[in-house]
C-alpha cells in the first residue's frame, strides 16, 4: 500500500482531475443501472392487472432507456478523458523525477544495474503505472460502489434474495485467489528473465559491429535467442497455469442470478415471495453483472502492477551521493585526497590515499591497469562517495558543493567519449549552454576540430548520429576537448584522453590538450609515461596504494615500481610488428 501512495504523491495538482474522473465514471455506472429499472417498470405493466400500457408509455420509456445509454457513454468517455489527461501528467512527472533521481545516485550503482534494467524503469515500468492511474482507480471504484449499493438495496428489499444474488462471489474470488498465489510465485523468475532479456538485447544492438568483427555471430545470437527463449518460457508457464482460473472467474463471478434464478423460482411458486418484488431483484442484479465484469479485468493485474512499483520505489529509494551544499567558494582551486578509501562491493580499491594537486600545476597519476587511477579521477567529480577520509578543492569538501557547484569547477576529458544525437553545434555548447556560436567556433578552432567540422556536409549543424557514430574516434574526442575548453573551468581532469587515439589524431588531441590546460590545476590519468616527465608531481598507484609521489627523476631513483613502468615504456616506444617476413616499424 505504501507503494501506491508513493505513486500518488507525484499527482500533486493532477489529483483534482483523478477525482473528477472518478466521480464521471461512478456517474456513467450508475447511469447504466437506471436502464435496468425502466425494464422493471415496463415489465411490471405488463404483468399486473390493471396497469395501462400506452404508446406514449412505451415511447417515454424508450426514449428514458436510450438517454440513459447515451449519458453512460457519454460520462464515461468524459471521465476517461480527465484520468488519461492526469495520468500522462502524472507519468511525465515520474519521469522527470527520476532522471533527476539518477543525477544523485552513485554511477557504480547505475552500471551495475545496467541500460536494460533503467530502460525498463523509464519506459516500461513507468507506462505501467499509467493503468492504475488511468483505468485502475477512477473505473476500479465505481465499479466497486456500483454493485455494493445495489446489493445493498436488495437486503433493504429481501435478504434472501440479497444472498442468493451475491453467491457467485465467492466462487469468482476463490479463483481469482489461487490465480494471485500462483502469480506471486512465479512473478520474481518471470521479471528476471525480463530484465536479462532487456539487457541481452541492448548489448547484441550496440555490440553489432564488434560482434560482425570478431565472427561472434553464432554464440552472440545464441545468447539472445537463449534470453528471449527464457523469457517466453517463463510467460507461458505463467500464462497457462492462469488460464484455467480467468475462465473460471469471467464465467462465474458476473453471472449474479446464478442461484437467484432458480432458488427464486421456487420461493415465488412457493407464495414466500412476490413477483414484482423477484422480478426487482433479477434486473437489479443484472444491472451489477456488467461493473463486476469490468472490475475482474483488474483484479489479476493488481500483483503485477504491485510488482512493478516496487521495482520503481527501489530505484526512487536507492542511495544518493552525499551532498550539504554550504554555498562556500573555495579559496583556491588545489585539489587535496586525504586518507581516501574506496570501496566496489565492500572490497577496497582504493585505500587510505592522501596528495594534493596544487593550483596551477600538473599532477599526473600512473600505475599499472586496475591500480586505481581513473577511480580515483572519478571519485573528484563524485561519481561515487568514498567511505573513509574525503576530497577537497580550496579547503572545501566536495560533499559540501551541490553537484552545479562542482561541475563548475571541474572538467573531466575522459577515454569514453560520448556525443548526442544533435547537431555538432549543441554537441560542443553542452560545456557552456548559454555560449553564443561565435564561442563555439572559438573553442572548436583550439580544440583543432574547427577544420574538419567545416568540411562536412552541413558544418556545425550536422548532426553527429547516435552516440557520435558519424565521426571517428579522434574527431569524437576532440569534440569532448572543445567542449571542456568552452566551459573553462579551472580544474581539468584528464583520464587517459589519448589512450584509444591514432598517431596523427593523437598529435591533433594533444595541441587541444595543452590549449585546454593553460593556467588551470591538471590531473592527468596516464598511461603513456613519456607524456607526463615534465609534470610538477606523479602519483604512483599500485592496487589501491599510493606507493610513491614526486617528479620523473626522484621516482626513476627512489621507485623500483616506477623504474619497472618506465622500462616497459621505453621498450614499447621501439616496438617492431613483423607479419609474413615484412617488418613495419
Amino acid at each position: 500500500m505504501s507503494a501506491f501512495k508513493k505513486i500518488f504523491s507525484y499527482a500533486h495538482e493532477y489529483k483534482s482531475k483523478i477525482f473528477l474522473a472518478t466521480f464521471l465514471i461512478l456517474s456513467s455506472v450508475i447511469a447504466g443501472i437506471l436502464p435496468y429499472l425502466i425494464v422493471y417498470d415496463i415489465i411490471i405493466k405488463f404483468v399486473e392487472e390493471g396497469q395501462a400500457v400506452t404508446i406514449y408509455y412505451l415511447l417515454l420509456t424508450t426514449a428514458g432507456i436510450g438517454l440513459c445509454l447515451w449519458l453512460q457513454s457519454y460520462l464515461l468517455l468524459r471521465g476517461l478523458d480527465a484520468s488519461h489527461e492526469a495520468a500522462f501528467d502524472i507519468l511525465m512527472g515520474m519521469r522527470i523525477e527520476f532522471a533527476r533521481k539518477l543525477t544523485k545516485m552513485p554511477l557504480g550503482n547505475i552500471n551495475a544495474k545496467g541500460t536494460g534494467g533503467y530502460k525498463k524503469n523509464f519506459v516500461d515500468d513507468i507506462d505501467s503505472i499509467e493503468l492504475l492511474l488511468a483505468h485502475m482507480l477512477p473505473e476500479g471504484i465505481p465499479y466497486v460502489i456500483g454493485p455494493v449499493l445495489t446489493y445493498l438495496i436488495l437486503f433493504m428489499i429481501d435478504w434472501r434474495l440479497a444472498l442468493l444474488a451475491m453467491a457467485s462471489i465467492p466462487f469468482g474470488m476463490l479463483a481469482i485467489t489461487f490465480m494471485m498465489k500462483t502469480g506471486l510465485k512465479k512473478m520474481d523468475r518471470y521479471y528476471q528473465s525480463s530484465r536479462k532479456m532487456n539487457d541481452t538485447i541492448v548489448e547484441y544492438i550496440s555490440g553489432m559491429e564488434v560482434i560482425k568483427m570478431f565472427n561472434q555471430t553464432t554464440s552472440s545470437y545464441a545468447k539472445y535467442v537463449s534470453a528471449v527463449e527464457n523469457y517466453k518460457k517463463f510467460t507461458l508457464a505463467w500464462y497457462k497455469e492462469s488460464w484455467t482460473y480467468m475462465a473460471m472467474y469471467t464465467a462465474v463471478l458476473p453471472c449474479t442470478i446464478l442461484l437467484l434464478l432458480p432458488v427464486g423460482t421456487v420461493l415465488f411458486v412457493n407464495g414466500t415471495l412476490a413477483l414484482s418484488t423477484f422480478i426487482f431483484a433479477l434486473l437489479l442484479a443484472l444491472s451489477a453483472g456488467p461493473p463486476l465484469i469490468k472490475l475482474i479485468e483488474f483484479i489479476p493485474l493488481i500483483p503485477n502492477l504491485k510488482y512493478k512499483i516496487e521495482e520503481l520505489e527501489k530505484s526512487f529509494d536507492s542511495e544518493e551521493l552525499k551532498v550539504a551544499d554550504r554555498g562556500i567558494d573555495p579559496e583556491n582551486y588545489s585539489v587535496a585526497f586525504k586518507n581516501v578509501t574506496f570501496a566496489y562491493d565492500k572490497k577496497d580499491v582504493i585505500n587510505d590515499i592522501s596528495f594534493c594537486a596544487k593550483e596551477n600545476t600538473v599532477t599526473a597519476i600512473v600505475g599499472a591497469s586496475g591500480s586505481g587511477k581513473s577511480t580515483l579521477a572519478k571519485l573528484l567529480v563524485h561519481f561515487w562517495d568514498v567511505q573513509r577520509g574525503e576530497i577537497t578543492i580550496g579547503g572545501v569538501n566536495i560533499n559540501e558543493m551541490s553537484t552545479a557547484r562542482l561541475m563548475g569547477l571541474i572538467s573531466y576529458v575522459s577515454q569514453d567519449t560520448f556525443l548526442f544525437n544533435a547537431s555538432i553545434m549543441d554537441n560542443i555548447r553542452v560545456g557552456k549552454p548559454d555560449a553564443t556560436d561565435e564561442e563555439v567556433v572559438a573553442a572548436a578552432k583550439l580544440a583543432t576540430c574547427h577544420d574538419f567540422i567545416v568540411n562536412l556536409s552541413n558544418g556545425y549543424g550536422t548532426n553527429a548520429g547516435e552516440a557520435g557514430d558519424k565521426l571517428s574516434g579522434g574527431e569524437k574526442q576532440r569534440i569532448t576537448i572543445a567542449r571542456a575548453i568552452l566551459k573553462n573551468a579551472p580544474i581539468v581532469v584528464l583520464d587517459e584522453a589519448t589512450a584509444f587515439a591514432d598517431p596523427e589524431n593523437e598529435d591533433k588531441i594533444q595541441e587541444a590538450i595543452n590549449k585546454l590546460v593553460v593556467g588551470k590545476t591538471l590531473l592527468v590519468i596516464a598511461h603513456r609515461l613519456s607524456t607526463i616527465v615534465e609534470a610538477d608531481n606523479i602519483i604512483l598507484l599500485e592496487l589501491g596504494h599510493l606507493r610513491a609521489q614526486g617528479r620523473h627523476t626522484e621516482l626513476l631513483a627512489q621507485s623500483d615500481i616506477y623504474q619497472s613502468l618506465w622500462d616497459s615504456h621505453q621498450r614499447t616506444i621501439n616496438w617492431d610488428l613483423t607479419v609474413r617476413g615484412a617488418e613495419y616499424a
